[in-house]
């Protein structure tokens, strides 16, 4: 009779921890998705400042036939457009593999979920240069925000400020 009586008891705590475990987890993707991000571009802003070169972060980056999410490399020739030779630090690909059900959300910042600046070629992206400040394609002051998404609708932001200031809220 007590093992039956376990069996149930256990039955009931599994049905109520996979639901909370099920809401959970996206969560839980989505916070690591943007503390991803916020370390490549801290990373993007102390190589910029250790280096003495620009250092780009640029979103939705083709790299031999694969687009990336993101991808963080040395500008070295400071046009905030990754050519080919520019060494690059990070490349990262949301979806299957890394941070599932995660993607920038297309309900914010003019359909692709991004605010930042494009370069030439049309690709949204920052670059710090070695005083750690951010600047855009123009030359100019550079800032913007990227919405991530999970699949259950949550959205968060990850915000770079005109003075380096990087974010995620």
């Amino acid at each position: 009779m007590e093992i039956v009586f376990v069996v149930l008891l256990l039955g009931a705590m599994v049905a109520i921890a996979i639901p909370a475990f099920s809401n959970w987890l996206p969560a839980y993707h989505l916070k690591a998705a943007c503390q991803d991000l916020f370390g490549s571009l801290q990373l993007a802003k102390a190589t910029a400042m250790g280096k003495g070169v620009n250092c780009t972060v640029s979103f939705n980056q083709p790299v031999n036939d694969q687009t990336f999410d993101y991808v963080v490399f040395l500008d070295t020739d400071g046009d905030l457009e990754y050519d080919l030779g520019e060494t690059i630090l990070v490349k990262r690909s949301w979806g299957k593999d890394n941070f599932p059900g995660i993607w920038f959300d297309p309900s914010h910042g003019g359909g692709d979920g991004l605010t930042f600046s494009n370069n030439d070629k049309g690709i949204p992206a920052i670059s710090f240069q070695a005083s750690g400040i951010p600047i855009s394609n123009s030359g100019g002051l550079g800032m913007g925000t990227a919405y991530v998404t999970n699949s259950k609708g949550m959205v968060a932001k990850v915000v770079v400020s005109c003075s380096g200031n990087i974010r995620v809220e």
